[in-house]
Parts: C-alpha cells; structure tokens; sequence
C-alpha cells in the first residue's frame, strides 16, 4: 500500500512539477489568427506567423476577387435592370397608345353603327314609303270597280244581263253606265261562282253601289259588293275575316254591329265592332313580311 502510494505521489509531482512539459493551446484557423490581431500573431513562432501571413494574404485576395466579381455581376446586374425598366416604359406607352387606338376605333365603330342603324331606318322608311305610294297608286287605279261575290255562274251567261238583274232585284238601283263587267276568272269545281268585276264610268254610281251593298251583309245567299282592291289589301282585309266572325258571334242576339273598313288612300284594314276600331291589318307589315320570308 505504501509503495503504490508513493509512485503514485512520485508521478503526480513529476508530472505537475515537470520544468520540460507546457500546455500548448490549440491551433486556431486563419480566420480566428486574423480575428485576434496582431498580438496573438507575435506569440506564435517565426514560421507559424509566416504561414499565417501568407494565409491572411490569400485570403485578401480572394475576398478581393470575389468582392470585385459581386461588383461585376451587380453592375451587370444594374444594368440589366435599367434596360428592363427601359423596355417595360416602352411596353406600358406602347400600351397607353394602344388603349387609345383601341378607345379611338370603338368610339368610331359605335359612331359607325348608329350611322349603319339610322340608314337602316331611314331605307326601312322609305322602302315602305315607297310601298305605300305604288299601293296608293294602284289602288286608285282600280277606284272605278266594284267586286261582287255571291252571283251563280252560268256558262252561257251575259255578264252585263247579271249585272243589270242584280242592281234591279238586289240593289233596287236603275242601271248605271260602265267600261267593262266580266268574270275574275273561270268558273272551277271548288270555286263555281267566280267574282264578278264592274268598271264604272262614274265615281258617284260606285259610292251608291257600294253604299248599297253593305245592306246585303249576312244574307242566305252570300251576296257581297266590295272595292276592287289591290291583291295586298285584299290580303289585309282577309287577316281580319276570322276576328270579324268571332266578333259577330259573340254579338249574336245583340244590336252589336261588327265590320271590315278600309278607309279611303289608305293602305290598312280596319275590324270595327260598333263603329270603334278593334284591330287593324297593315298591308305595307304583310309586304314586307313576305319578302324578309
């Protein structure tokens, strides 16, 4: 027990009291050499300090080098950028032009379709305008006849014989002068009493003739007397025919008094229930109505 306690003693004051033994601090980076100054770099040895200058040295010029690239790139950078900025001004005024040539050319489409709108309707009116003068025209042309419905057609017949029993027996007129009384057309299996037409050569024979005619509505034979109008008129006149008998029908037993009137240089018919229009047929709507099908 002695023995080993005395070595062991021995061997601590050796190693503790040991002139030849120092404790050396660890080696430190270039980095933390160059942190600590130029003290720390005196207590290193000759060559130590060397290499620590050379490695502080190279790192300068690394930093150097690399500072000068970061400079490089960042002027590089920079002027990239200016030029970016550059195209993006030219961009956003090509773009203010270009929103304003686009403002220019829909004001001027707009502009141009309330042009193109006001020719269509100014051509609309005077397509119609003009309609309405050659139907004038060709209504005025027919003013002298008269069209009468209901007579029975014979082959052998004397056209104005017809004429003349029919003011006689149906009108109760005295016989009138005219141009001309014939057929519309032959006489067919589903139409075997063509209309009759009667050129008058007096206006004044035809009003009463007319005015006459109108006593015959309702009648067991069909009888009728008309104006002689032109084919769109006619046409107009035909549209109001099923409201006129849906009228005379519900005013059936009553004092109600239902018609069809075409007013005199006009190009419409007229329902009339008790003398106040019920509906009205324009004959210009059913001509162009025709011609757009």
């Amino acid at each position: 027990m002695g023995k080993r306690t005395r070595r062991s003693r021995g061997s601590s004051s050796t190693e503790e009291g040991s002139p030849n033994l120092k404790r050396c601090p660890p080696p430190k980076t270039p980095k933390m050499a160059a942190c600590t100054g130029s003290d720390e770099l005196q207590s290193l040895s000759p060559e130590l300090q060397t290499l620590a200058h050379l490695i502080l040295k190279q790192t300068q010029k690394q930093q150097e080098t690399l500072l000068s690239q970061f400079q490089d790139v960042g002027e590089k950078l920079s002027g990239q950028i200016r030029a970016l900025d550059n195209k993006v001004q030219g961009l956003s005024a090509d773009l203010t032009s270009l929103r304003e040539r686009v403002g220019a050319n829909e004001h001027a489409a707009e502009f141009q379709s309330e042009e193109i709108q006001d020719l269509r309707r100014a051509l609309d009116e005077e397509r119609r305008a003009r309609l309405k003068a050659d139907l004038l025209a060709e209504r005025y042309s027919r003013k002298a006849d008269i069209i009468i419905r209901g007579l029975p057609c014979n082959k052998e017949e004397d056209s104005q014989q017809v004429f003349a029993v029919f003011l006689s027996e149906k009108l109760h007129l005295a016989p009138v002068p005219f141009a001309a009384v014939h057929r519309l057309s032959r006489p067919t299996k589903t139409r075997p009493n063509p209309p009759l037409l009667v050129r008058l050569l007096n206006f004044h024979d035809r009003d009463q003739i007319l005015r006459e005619g109108r006593k015959l509505r309702g009648n067991k034979e069909g009888l009728a007397v008309y104006e002689h109008l032109p084919p769109p008129l006619q046409a107009a006149r035909a549209s109001l025919v099923p409201d006129r008998d849906a009228e005379a029908a519900k005013a059936k037993g009553t004092d109600t008094r239902v018609s069809i009137w075409v007013p005199p240089k006009a190009t419409y018919a007229v329902l009339l229930v008790n003398g106040q229009e019920k509906k009205r047929a324009d004959a210009i709507d059913l001509m162009l109505s025709t011609k757009n099908t």
